[in-house]
């Protein structure tokens, strides 16, 4: 199918971010306890998650309250330490976007193919990744979780696609991304699905379901 807007999640599917099973972040959520005068060396990966939302908002007030932590004042603390990791790992090279990504980035934009970007990661974060590839150019549209409140709606709410579908408005759309969580929320929306597995064994109900953004590039015939 000829897609008039292709919407990426980042992590996992652009940028190399989750190697090392992601110690860079867990490290840095510790990073932003210890300034709340927490034992950070005791929280458990768990609950570092929780602290960054990844279950959710109400989880993330949950863990908050049971360390005796105002939700909004860690996340947001939580979110720069995060970002300035992220950095980091950007300027020193640990951090890149997989091989596959500029030629398909490319390929898409020869076909005049509206793209964004809808990532669970905070906004500067989105911002820091695309400003240090110089990538900017492709995208119409990108969007990280902007702040506290806005946590409350990022995947798999549909919320954050359903603006992006808004702003890049030509149809139809897919939806690319690497976890559970994106093609549900792509579902949620009603679009079409790429599940890039990258080496993961998931069930993931997905319209695409391939090993990397080459293997999708020939199967939507734009690679190859």
């Amino acid at each position: 199918m000829d897609y008039g807007s292709v919407i990426f999640d980042m992590d996992g599917v652009l940028l190399n971010s989750l190697i090392s099973d992601e110690k860079w972040k867990y490290n840095a959520v510790r990073d932003a306890l210890r300034e709340k005068d927490l034992d950070a060396d005791n929280v458990s990966k768990n609950d570092l998650r929780r602290f960054l939302g990844d279950y959710g908002r109400e989880e993330c007030i949950d863990v908050c309250e049971e360390y005796g932590l105002d939700p909004g004042e860690v996340w947001e603390l939580i979110a720069e330490s995060t970002n300035l990791a992220r950095v980091g790992k950007l300027k020193s090279g640990d951090f890149r976007l997989y091989s596959d990504a500029r030629s398909f980035l490319e390929s898409l934009n020869l076909r005049d193919t509206e793209l964004g970007i809808i990532s669970n990661a905070p906004e500067d974060a989105v911002k820091s990744t695309l400003k240090v590839f110089n990538v900017e150019k492709y995208f119409e549209y990108y969007r990280g979780v902007e702040d506290f409140q806005d946590l409350r709606r990022r995947k798999p709410h549909p919320d954050h696609i359903e603006i992006a579908e808004a702003e890049l408005k030509r149809k139809p759309f897919l939806y690319i991304g690497d976890q559970a969580s994106d093609i549900e929320a792509a579902n949620n929306a009603g679009i079409d699905s790429a599940w890039v597995k990258r080496g993961g064994n998931e069930d993931i109900d997905a319209t695409y379901e391939v090993e990397d953004l080459e293997e999708l590039g020939e199967k939507l015939g734009i690679l190859g």
